[in-house]
């Protein structure tokens, strides 16, 4: 039996597992960081809250490419949770301290839970999943915003609620169901696993029940738990229902409910079986090392017979994973069932629930919808935190097995060895450190944009704006980015891209009046525009002086390219495709806009770095300076009426 843990230990404990939380919140502050991509259209929502722009739904969902409908995610519950620090400290401090805090609340709610289910001898192993998933997850996705890491400390909690509901604690119930809500109202992808997990909890709870007294169900239905729950749920989902019966249109949940059979391409078992073998049984399982490489974004290929087709590099041999599956399944049944016969019936369904999260992870994926750009790595995240519950569930009764033929010394190593690794793993998790996933990748381009930004409030007095999103690139940080801050100026803005419409909401439609039209280009593009339109900002990832060198040489090389100075060599002429064969002889030719062209596109760097260029000078310092400059340029342009300020 394990004693109980002084209170100021346990509460030391917990501030210790929330530290990197904490301190990663500090540290974006201190960098002034704010959110850029898919975080910066994430934020919008939270910022419109209580506004004439109020979100009634969760964000645009990718899953509208794979069945050819635009849809949204049903609830907008996590940017309600959000507005109150985005209204208060702004863009940046408003996602990184909002999101924080409710992460915070996630890791207190893990150790409440499990202390109230099982007092001390659950809470330090509650500890050690919490810091797990922290120190697997980075410092950097402690505060995003972006649903595939927001979600992740929120879903374990859910998996220990659910422990309680299987156990048959009906006070659980309640905060299950608004988990559950805010899971799949921030993230349709979780309605498959939950779609396992949350019969086998309710089942498990109704045998539970039955051997113990309780209130006929006329009695349980007018109970406080049962009022609180219909209560919260109603709450919780009016938003949702209200766009339903009177948005525009179709309605999100007709539109969900008419496409839930996805499309016609899906992961299937067997990728599905070796994706989450490359999570639950094979290293590097969820650890920090795995969390961008066991599930790798795979784009679609071409099938045998022409038809799109899902090949997804790295998975293990299909009998070795459903092997390594079935044998862990099997381990978790045979510990559920000796553990629910005994008085340590917690950890029974404990492994009750690991069991059905490690089957239901495989048939969840199996059904995964892949759309035309293939298969995301965030579409699977939810397999992090079902495999740090699964193996501390595990070890957890693993250990007890031990434990009951110890003694002394020996014992009580092994009763704090959980607190002790929590420990570690949450001191680990504190220094800087960000998956290269989601919108964490572009973190590169917060330079570009810090130059940006101070730029747009020239467009107050060519508001209301129409932003032309036509020509950006695929998953480029921008432009959201753009958008956040001319909220931020109170700047209005409108679109007409369809899908960008249902991600801003109806009222942010274009509508013709417009008096001007903003639009960016990236690269070449971005330097070479000699158009009409009013050049609002220009920026590279290069600081302005590294920036005016880079143009210095790019026009001195276009300059000595047009003047023959810098010869390609003949080869590059015959291997050169259609369209650049014509530019380059112009170049030769002396034209210098030609020459721009060959330098400002790339090519001569490439030509230059395969031995096919001769130069009186040593290029080798010069292309990485000018190709950083041209490879990171951004520019947003105004077409406006009014003169250029």
């Amino acid at each position: 039996m394990t004693s109980d843990a002084p209170k100021w230990l346990r509460r030391s404990l917990v501030a210790l597992t929330v530290l990197p939380i904490v301190v990663a919140v500090i540290r974006a502050l201190h960098h002034d960081w704010f959110p850029i991509g898919d975080n910066a259209l994430l934020y919008i929502r939270v910022a419109d809250v209580a506004t004439a722009h109020h979100p009634w739904l969760g964000s645009w969902t990718s899953a509208s490419l794979s069945v050819g409908e635009n849809m949204n995610n049903p609830g907008p519950i996590y940017a309600d949770l959000v507005a109150p620090f985005a209204k208060v400290f702004g863009p940046g401090p408003g996602a990184a301290v909002g999101v924080g805090v409710l992460n915070v609340l996630a890791i207190i709610g893990i150790v409440a839970v499990a202390r109230r289910l099982g007092g001390w001898a659950a809470e330090r192993w509650a500890l050690l999943a919490a810091a797990g998933l922290s120190w697997s997850m980075g410092s950097e996705m402690l505060f995003d915003i972006w649903q595939a890491h927001s979600l992740l400390l929120p879903f374990l909690l859910l998996l220990v609620l659910l422990v309680g509901v299987t156990d048959g604690q009906t006070w659980c119930i309640p905060w299950s169901l608004a988990m559950v809500s805010l899971l799949v109202h921030t993230h349709i992808s979780y309605a498959y696993i939950l779609a396992v997990l949350c019969p086998v909890a309710a089942v498990s709870y109704w045998l539970e029940r039955r051997r113990r007294p309780h209130l006929p169900w006329r009695d349980a239905i007018r109970s406080r738990p049962a009022i609180v729950s219909f209560v919260a749920l109603a709450l919780i989902w009016s938003q949702t229902f209200y766009e339903q019966l009177f948005g525009p249109g179709k309605g999100n949940l007709s539109r969900l409910l008419g496409n839930a059979g996805g499309g016609s391409l899906q992961v299937g078992m067997r990728s599905a079986t070796g994706i989450s073998a490359n999570v639950f049984t094979l290293p590097p399982w969820w650890f920090r090392s795995g969390f961008s490489t066991s599930v790798p974004n795979t784009p679609l290929t071409v099938g045998p017979s022409g038809e799109p087709a899902l090949v997804i590099p790295g998975l293990p041999n299909t009998a070795l994973a459903a092997l390594s599956l079935l044998v862990l399944v099997g381990l978790l049944v045979a510990l559920a069932t000796h553990h629910r016969r005994r008085d340590t019936h917690l950890l029974g369904n404990a492994c009750l629930m690991a069991t059905a999260g490690v089957v239901g992870s495989v048939l969840a994926i199996s059904r995964l919808t892949v759309g035309p750009v293939g298969l995301a790595a965030h579409h699977v995240r939810f397999l992090w935190p079902l495999a740090v519950f699964v193996h501390v569930a595990l070890v957890a009764t693993l250990v007890h097995h031990v434990a009951v033929r110890l003694a002394g010394r020996a014992l009580a190593a092994l009763q704090w060895a959980p607190v002790g690794v929590a420990a570690v793993l949450a001191i680990a998790a504190v220094p800087y450190h960000a998956q290269p996933q989601g919108p964490v990748a572009f973190y590169s381009s917060m330079s570009t944009l810090r130059r940006v930004l101070p730029h747009l409030d020239q467009l107050a007095a060519v508001q209301p704006v129409l932003y032309d999103v036509s020509n950006v690139r695929p998953f480029e940080p921008y432009s959201s980015t753009v958008m956040m801050q001319l909220q931020e100026l109170g700047i209005e803005f409108r679109v007409t891209d369809e899908i960008m419409i249902r991600q801003l909401g109806p009222s942010r439609r274009a509508d013709g009046t417009e008096p001007a039209t903003i639009f960016q280009l990236q690269g070449a593009p971005a330097v070479l525009y000699d158009g009409p339109a009013c050049l609002v900002a220009l920026a590279s990832e290069l600081s302005e002086s590294e920036e005016g060198v880079a143009r210095e040489r790019a026009e001195q090389l276009s300059e000595q390219v047009a003047g023959g100075e810098i010869v390609v060599a003949d080869s590059v002429l015959r291997d050169a495709d259609a369209a650049i064969e014509p530019v380059l002889r112009l170049a030769q030719q002396g034209d210098l806009d030609a020459a721009r062209t060959i330098v400002y596109e790339g090519y001569l760097s490439r030509w230059y770095a395969g031995g096919e260029v001769q130069s009186p000078d040593d290029l080798t310092s010069v292309f990485p300076v000018v190709d950083t400059f041209l490879n990171t340029a951004y520019a947003l342009f105004s077409d406006q009426s009014q003169p250029c300020p």
